[in-house]
């Protein structure tokens, strides 16, 4: 809950940035792979395979944004699909195809298709995302296993990944998954974690780990407050 400013900026500078910047990267792959014989040849193929693979993506969060205080039709609903498996299949190596795996794993979860939102973040994790989008799929692989029960696996998830700028939803999460285990000690310090490294200074997102820090604080740290 309270990683979701966080999230959905993280996101939405991202897919910016590869609008911004992906066939300059693509490119300079191309360079230095290609060599100086054939670079011609090697940059038109390469930056046309982007732009077609950006074609696509584009076509798909057209769809997503048409009308965005509405719900998401039947068919507008296949479209995303069919376009985020197109891009997959033909643009794995690519971030359009990583952010449509995403996109995909948000309608699973909003059908209840828990198995086939696993699918699809596992699918960004083993095909080599940028950092920043690794880190936000494994948070976001690991609230679905939570979501499935398994506090354990969630835990293992996001345990020796690195969390950069979101160490803090990081945090938070270890907190909620100890607390599904009856771990309140653990709880209580990732809490405190998350509040220590809270970087936005939104007071709707402090108060809420403040509140937890409160309902997970050990019984020995409530005997010594009123001693």
């Amino acid at each position: 809950m309270a990683d979701h400013l966080s999230e959905e900026e993280q996101i939405e500078a991202f897919k910016q940035w590869w609008v911004d910047n992906g066939l300059k990267l693509v490119a300079a792959a191309v360079i230095a792979i290609g060599g100086t014989l054939g670079w011609q040849g090697w940059q038109g193929s390469i930056q046309q395979h982007a732009e077609e693979g950006s074609g696509v993506y584009t076509a798909m969060i057209d769809v997503v944004t048409a009308e965005s205080d509405q719900p998401l039709s039947d068919d507008q609903k296949e479209q995303i699909n069919a376009s985020a498996d197109q891009l997959k299949e033909q643009y794995g190596d690519s971030g359009y195809a990583h952010l449509s795996a995403l996109l995909k794993a948000k309608l699973a979860i909003d059908a209840n298709n828990l198995d086939q939102a696993i699918t699809e973040l596992e699918w960004v994790v083993a095909n080599d995302p940028a950092d920043d989008l690794l880190t936000l799929t494994k948070l976001r692989l690991a609230k679905v296993h939570a979501a499935q029960g398994d506090a354990e696996k969630a835990l293992a998830t996001i345990n020796n990944q690195q969390a950069g700028k979101m160490a803090s939803a990081y945090e938070e999460a270890k907190g909620d998954f100890h607390i599904m285990l009856g771990h309140y000690e653990a709880a209580y310090t990732a809490y405190q974690a998350a509040i220590d490294t809270e970087e936005t200074g939104n007071s709707r997102v402090i108060s809420i780990l403040r509140l937890k820090l409160s309902q997970a604080k050990p019984v020995d740290a409530e005997i010594q407050d009123e001693s």
